[in-house]
């Protein structure tokens, strides 16, 4: 009678298992977490072939590289080399006309018929620096704009220059030649631009820091960078920033050495920021059929998706990897799924063709005898146990 129980509990058991077989692979859920499984975010996947003409267009996507914050030693910290390069420049940025201010320095040449007299070149007001020099029918003389903002010419007077340009000061000198009854022959230069500067200031790694004179020709921002020795460095993010008034703007170092980049004019009082930045190894993600790993990419190599594919414990390096199902997914929702059936080893030639990016997952499915196998591995252990009771070895 007790073996006749055995036996019947042995097929009631093993029928249980076989309608229970399929699901044997099926991940274990929690019922009562159910409700909260739900609020998962859903995505929408886009499925298409990897050819060439899809590793062009994958190729094309920008290299969105993270930068570690400064002082900062850890991922966490890190933020997006767009978010930080991203251009502001103001909406205008010509070139405007020049105000003398206190302590620049204006030349005055005149071309006369006899040479003037000791006593007009006498009387120098104190605090003004200026050369007087005379030929057989010129006569050269050097002012400096004063704290009281008056400029004092030999041969014209006292001039008021502060907040002045220059061509109006050559308005006024013509009309006072005129009254004096002398030919209006002369130029009229600003040979010493001392009133308006920027500055500059970089990190150690960027170049020097500098005062720069502001002049009537203007001083463009790509001038400023190129001579204060601060050269491109494709390892590191390099940072321009100018701050003017209370509005501050940015442009990354690379884009402003473009050919044909729109130029910003600095004015008296900026302060050009050059600062760099670190580039943090990107992230490419393997999984499914494979060894779960996290694949470290640098932005100056660009590995590809071929390198991903032969790397250690990689996906044609196991053998239950399903090389027909290998899948390249990119973007968030909805996700771009490319396919490539690397079962024929020429297609390996377009995984070669394909950069990969930060945040891309390479997915490779397994083969279908591996989750048998691992099926018949469950199975085992219970037809031990089915055999025992069988035999009358439990006790």
């Amino acid at each position: 009678m007790g073996k006749f129980i055995g036996r019947h509990f042995v097929r009631t058991t093993a029928l249980l298992f076989l309608v229970g077989c399929s699901q044997i692979v099926e991940p274990v859920v929690l019922p009562e977490l159910q409700n909260e499984a739900t609020d998962q975010e859903a995505f929408e996947i886009n499925l298409q072939a990897l050819s060439f003409d899809a590793a062009k267009s994958l190729n094309a996507a920008r290299y969105d590289r993270l930068v570690s914050k400064p002082g900062a030693a850890f991922s966490a910290d890190a933020v997006s080399e767009a978010s930080l390069s991203k251009p502001f420049l103001p909406s205008q940025s010509a070139n405007t006309p020049y105000f003398l201010g206190i302590g620049d320095e204006v030349a005055l040449v005149q071309y006369i018929d006899g040479l003037p007299t000791i006593g007009s070149m006498s009387n120098l007001s104190e605090g003004q620096n200026r050369d007087i020099s005379a030929t057989s029918n010129i006569i050269s003389t050097k002012g400096r704009v004063g704290t009281d903002g008056s400029l004092l010419l030999i041969g014209v007077g006292r001039l008021d220059a502060n907040g002045r340009q220059i061509s109006e000061l050559r308005d006024e000198i013509r009309t006072i030649l005129i009254r004096n009854g002398k030919a209006p022959n002369f130029q009229l230069e600003i040979v010493g631009f001392n009133s308006k500067q920027a500055f500059i200031t970089t990190d150690s790694s960027s170049g020097a820091n500098a005062v720069i004179p502001i002049t009537d020709r203007g001083v463009t921002l790509r001038e400023v960078i190129a001579t204060a020795g601060i050269g491109f460095d494709e390892r590191v993010l390099t940072i321009v920033r100018v701050k003017r008034n209370e509005t501050t703007y940015t442009i990354g170092l690379s884009d402003l050495l473009v050919k044909n980049s729109k130029e910003l004019y600095l004015k008296n009082q900026d302060h050009v920021f050059v600062q760099s930045f670190s580039y943090q190894p990107g992230k490419v993600f393997l999984l499914g059929g494979v060894k779960p790993q996290i694949i470290p990419i640098l932005p100056e190599s660009r590995q590809t998706l071929a390198e991903a594919l032969f790397a250690k414990d990689g996906p044609l390096a196991i053998a239950s990897a399903q090389r027909s199902a290998v899948y390249l997914l990119r973007g968030r929702n909805p996700v771009q799924a490319y396919h490539l059936d690397a079962q024929n080893p020429l297609r390996v030639l377009v995984a070669n063709e394909v950069e990969l990016r930060p945040n891309d997952i390479v997915f490779v499915s397994e083969q279908p005898i591996s989750t048998f196998n691992r099926a018949l591995g469950s199975i085992l252990p219970l037809r031990i146990l089915l055999r025992d009771i069988e035999n009358g070895d439990i006790p």
